[in-house]
């Protein structure tokens, strides 16, 4: 059922549910972008999201976006979230920053090679009249 609102000029139609009174971000929890990855093409995107939810925990979030137009805009197509222990685990196999303690960082080449095919091929022999 909808009901027609008269409070203004114009009456326009409100949804028959009631919208619940905003709560503090605390409750809340809130969310901050770490960083944004582009994709190869223009239209796709990788957020990494820190997330604090109001009981005080926290995790990262990797979200993978679409560019879906101006009338959408992003969206998220796919979600991983990662534990502090798995953050901890990702960071350590990655290497240390720029600014390591213990040994330089390591440099990611900016395209990973693609695996050759073997020169090595099966050859298969016949031995029949042999």
């Amino acid at each position: 059922m909808t009901v027609l609102c008269e409070a203004s000029d114009t009456p326009r139609l409100i949804p028959p549910y009631e919208i619940p009174p905003m709560t503090d971000a605390v409750t809340l929890g809130s969310e901050v972008v770490l960083a944004t990855l582009p994709a190869a093409d223009a239209a796709g995107r990788m957020l990494v999201v820190l997330v604090q939810t109001g009981d005080g925990s926290s995790c990262v979030q990797l979200r993978q976006q679409s560019w879906a137009g101006d009338v959408l805009g992003w969206f998220t197509q796919s979600s991983v979230t990662l534990e502090p222990q798995q953050v901890a685990a990702l960071r350590n196999s990655l290497g240390s920053t720029a600014g390591g303690h213990d040994r330089p960082a390591t440099k990611l080449p900016k395209k990973f090679s693609r695996l050759e095919p073997s020169n090595w091929q099966p050859r298969i022999v016949c031995a029949e009249g042999a």
